[in-house]
């Protein structure tokens, strides 16, 4: 079930922008340009497929645009490959890569999280701890049972058998950030049903639904995502200066 789950891809490190493990207990890889002072950063937990390498281009227009960009790796995914892919390790990953960034200087009152499809529900949580001035959610899942009896087709399948859950739907009426939902019309992989679920619990949050677009084309230009993102972005910005 965990590779229901976990798929991982083939790692190949990025050219020029190396992960750097930043040690601990166990291996934890990170992927971080840093911010000019006084700018944002965004911190992007990826999906299922992907890991550091794969994600590496997105850093460039936050970058261009004078912002900083970090991503953190998940255990059994890119540089981190050996290691056992669990909920609970991948969320120490997360909490692990956070403090590293607060430690080189990284202020949550200037840190945007955004999370993809699988990295939704670690934003989200890491959210609902407490961390980040803003969330972004981009085509979000209500919960990994859920998403099993969506894949499945079926209403019947208990989640006592699901390892790992991920249940945003459980944490989304205690989230305080301003939250924006990004989801492909259509998505036939994560129901854009399931973003107008959770927006209707997040206490303040926002929807956009791109026309023609799927669950894995979102950041293809011309990209509303990430005009969305940058937006963002730019709001914490100005907010955190004021």
């Amino acid at each position: 079930m965990r590779r229901f789950i976990y798929p991982a891809p083939y790692w190949q490190e990025p050219a020029g922008s190396a992960p750097v493990d930043i040690g601990g207990p166990v291996p934890t890889f990170v992927l971080h340009r840093p911010a000019p002072s006084g700018a944002p950063t965004v911190v992007y937990l990826h999906g299922n497929g992907s890991d550091l390498g794969t994600i590496a281009p997105l850093a460039h227009p936050f970058v261009d645009e004078g912002m900083g960009f970090a991503a953190i790796e998940y255990p059994g995914y890119g540089p981190a490959g050996d290691q056992r892919t669990t909920e609970e390790g991948v969320m120490a990953a997360a909490r692990r890569g956070l403090a590293h960034l607060a430690e080189q200087g990284v202020s949550g009152r200037r840190l945007v999280l955004v999370g993809e499809s699988l990295g939704s529900a670690v934003a989200a949580r890491l959210a609902h701890e407490g961390h980040g001035a803003r969330l972004v959610l981009v085509s979000p899942f209500t919960s990994m049972t859920a998403m099993y009896r969506q894949v499945l087709r079926t209403r019947l399948w208990p989640s006592r058998l699901v390892p790992d859950r991920y249940e945003t739907d459980g944490i989304a009426a205690g989230l305080r950030q301003p939250t924006l939902l990004v989801h492909g019309a259509d998505d036939t992989l994560v129901p854009p049903e399931m973003s107008q679920r959770l927006a209707g619990l997040i206490p303040d949050a926002r929807r956009v639904v791109v026309a023609g677009r799927t669950h894995n084309d979102l950041w293809e230009r011309p990209s509303r995502l990430l005009q969305e993102v940058l937006d963002v972005a730019a709001e914490v910005g100005t907010s955190a200066a004021g």
